[in-house]
């Protein structure tokens, strides 16, 4: 047996490695393209979910503006129930902070401790040798003030320096201070009032009724201090305190050291 042997150069080793590896790649191509065929197409076990589609809405809501800085509050400014008022308190408020009070005493568990009132009050216990009925009879109609008039010496049971009696429950007032407080009333505390007696000149520094003038007498308006407890507008956090406050308290006849 004869064998053959052939020798081969770099170029021819070449070409024979190319030829090989194109054999290769494409038996390889071939068994990618039949697993390709038999390969069963994926389905979900479950359904794809469905998202809504959400549209730009038309116009957005316009939001209020708030100021930079919180509002000054002048705790010695006139309420507006107190605009047209003489007197530094007032018995109607139609914007009296209802809920901020009673806000305020739900969260105050001494309030009860600091309350004190005698809402049923009169003559009967007020005003000695004189009873209710008789208080309330007065009647100052036919003076009106003026030492020389008929009316100075004439009239009726009543007192020398008339005066206008009430008893009244202040919603505002003005205290020692010169500030403006909320009174606490039964508008935001059911059944708890703050009842003062008031006593008014009705013609303040005219001469006492029935004096001869020649004693130059006065009548003059005298007052107490009252405490309440308050509430504070202008700052809420103070919760509710007792203030003090300057009520008319009487009239009272007043003669000076003769000259």
């Amino acid at each position: 047996m004869v064998y053959f042997y052939h020798h081969f150069n770099s170029f021819e080793l070449f070409i024979w490695q190319t030829i090989l590896l194109f054999c290769a790649v494409g038996a390889w191509a071939e068994d990618l393209v039949a697993q390709e065929q038999y390969r069963p197409a994926y389905k979900p076990a479950y359904p794809e979910p469905q998202y809504p589609s959400y549209s730009k809405p038309a116009a957005y809501p316009a939001y209020p503006s708030y100021p930079a800085y919180p509002k000054y509050c002048d705790p010695k400014a006139a309420p507006k129930c107190a605009e047209n008022a003489t007197v530094g308190w007032c018995l109607t408020d139609e914007e009296y902070p209802t809920y901020e009070v009673k806000y305020a005493i739900d969260y105050d568990p001494l309030v009860l401790k600091k309350y004190a009132d005698v809402a049923d009050q009169s003559a009967n216990d007020l005003v000695d040798g004189v009873s209710k009925e008789q208080e309330e009879k007065f009647d100052y109609s036919f003076y009106n003030g003026k030492q020389f008039d008929q009316g100075n010496f004439v009239g009726g049971e009543g007192f020398i320096c008339p005066s206008d009696v009430a008893y009244s429950r202040p919603l505002r007032a003005k205290n020692t201070a010169g500030e403006w407080r909320v009174i606490v009333q039964d508008i935001a505390w059911p059944t708890y009032t703050q009842t003062q007696r008031t006593e008014t000149c009705l013609f303040p520094e005219a001469a006492c009724r029935t004096l001869a003038p020649c004693h130059f007498s006065k009548c003059l308006q005298k007052h107490t201090v009252h405490r309440m407890l308050s509430f504070d507008p202008c700052d809420a956090y103070k919760g509710i305190f007792i203030d003090t406050y300057k009520l008319p308290s009487a009239c009272s006849c007043h003669i000076p050291v003769k000259a």
